[in-house]
């Protein structure tokens, strides 16, 4: 099991917010971003939504470039989050229209092979942890 913080940032006309939403515990950036893409329910009845389901029925494919901007490959929607971990951290996003304000999500690595013992420290310090549903903490 790894930790995983989920992180965000909202821009609108007026301002801009950033911050950490909850800590995940999750075997894998794909298993975070199946997380992120069901519009899940965080323990403080705050909902984060998405638009990965609709991105990926899109089946719209990416150019990959090398450091000399040649065309190296390509990949969907899915396959490009999970490799940058998260549209937060697209520089090539293009923020328009921004009239009722955007939110973009991402997730960062804290620690990796995580045990039960130090979950239940993290826990016990008052910070707030989420498991994806069918994941157990003993």
């Amino acid at each position: 099991m790894n930790l995983y913080k989920i992180m965000f940032i909202h821009y609108s006309p007026r301002d801009s917010q950033k911050g950490i939403l909850t800590y995940l515990v999750a075997n894998t950036d794909e298993e975070v971003y199946e997380w992120l893409k069901s519009d899940p329910k965080l323990p403080d009845e705050m909902y984060i939504f998405t638009t990965y389901k609709d991105s990926e029925r899109d089946e719209e494919s990416f150019n990959l470039y090398d450091d000399e901007y040649n065309i190296i490959g390509n990949e969907f929607f899915k396959e490009r989050i999970v490799r940058m971990r998260g549209d937060m951290f697209d520089k090539e996003l293009e923020l328009n229209d921004l009239y009722y304000g955007r939110t973009l999500f991402g997730w960062g690595l804290v620690k990796e092979d995580v045990k039960n013992e130090d979950l239940s420290n993290i826990k016990d310090n008052g910070i707030e942890i989420t498991f994806p549903q069918g994941a157990q903490h003993e």
